[in-house]
């Protein structure tokens, strides 16, 4: 299990390059996926059971991490945030995500990009 937690944690640092390369490059599209979060069912419960998931594969990769404190904290968090979000109604998820998403700016973007990436380089270096 703790080898599928770890290529799952590698896996999700290759989305967070992937996801810095929308937000610096095509911030406009970028804003049209998050507005989109909470949209459907499909899209929300897909959405929050792969943040589930990926919060339980940071609480198992983290017995062979060089970060295992920070990856138990950031895999709780993640599955207790999943918890809440799916608790909510539906609609106040979409609500939210329409209204960040029209608040964000693209400059706003590219800097969450730089953080993206650089948390997707210490995520592949982590084992």
């Amino acid at each position: 299990m703790i080898l599928i937690a770890k290529y799952s944690i590698f896996i999700f640092a290759l989305f967070l390059i992937y996801a810095a390369y929308l937000m610096f490059f095509k911030p406009y599209k970028t804003k049209e996926i998050i507005a989109k979060a909470g949209s459907t069912y499909l899209i929300n419960y897909g959405e929050l059971g792969i943040r589930f998931l990926i919060g339980i594969a940071f609480v198992w990769a983290s017995e062979i991490s060089k970060y295992s404190f920070s990856f138990k904290i950031i895999g709780y968090f993640l599955m207790a945030s999943a918890l809440v979000l799916m608790a909510l109604p539906i609609q106040k998820h979409n609500q939210f995500s329409k209204k960040a998403a029209a608040s964000l700016q693209p400059n706003h973007l590219k800097v969450c990009a730089l953080f993206s990436v650089l948390f997707g380089i210490v995520l592949l270096t982590a084992f």
